[in-house]
């Protein structure tokens, strides 16, 4: 159950849903460690380990730029300084989020990626619906990975390390469907 709940993070890490169909620069290649925290998570950041090479991270891209260009209305993306800019208004299912993300650093040594989303509506059965909150939901999601050498003995590219013995890798991963 866990690692279903993991897949959002997963998401996130391998090819964040916010930056999923832009044209970000690849990541060096080696082990990158990724902490993913989310302002509305009573819990303390997710950390996951990853290891990647030029093949891996460019399924990732692909994989999940594919869903997005499905789901999304709007993807803008744009340099300002040394940041790039992602803009994007997507539909999945009964719930619509538009999303603002500012990313920082170089995909050599490290990264900072900044998500802002606006939810409304919700995929949530009808029943579960009627005691959420009305109105726009919000979220900030921020991710900081960096490069923290090769890969380790015994892993292979496309191996996510979410502690404890769980370990994926993304190669294994079923192909993302967009809801309907």
């Amino acid at each position: 159950m866990r690692l279903a709940i993991l897949t959002v993070p997963l998401t996130l890490a391998a090819s964040p849903l916010a930056a999923a169909g832009f044209d970000l620069p690849p990541r060096a290649p080696g082990q990158w460690e990724m902490s993913i925290q989310v302002d509305t998570a009573a819990m303390p950041p997710q950390i996951i380990k990853m290891c990647l090479d030029a093949e891996t991270d460019k399924m990732l891209n692909t994989r999940f730029g594919g869903m997005a260009s499905q789901m999304c209305s709007r993807q803008e993306q744009k340099k300002d300084g040394d940041s790039i800019i992602l803009e994007s208004d997507c539909r999945v299912g009964d719930m619509t989020t538009s999303s603002h993300t500012v990313v920082t650093g170089d995909f050599n040594s490290a990264y900072t990626m900044k998500t802002d989303v606006k939810m409304s509506g919700s995929n949530a059965p009808r029943g579960v619906q009627a005691g959420m909150p009305a109105g726009p939901n919000t979220q900030q999601t921020t991710i900081n990975a960096k490069r923290v050498g090769e890969c380790p003995a015994g892993t292979k590219p496309g191996d996510m390390d979410f502690g404890e013995g769980r370990v994926m890798n993304v190669r294994d991963m079923p192909e993302p469907q967009a809801v309907k």
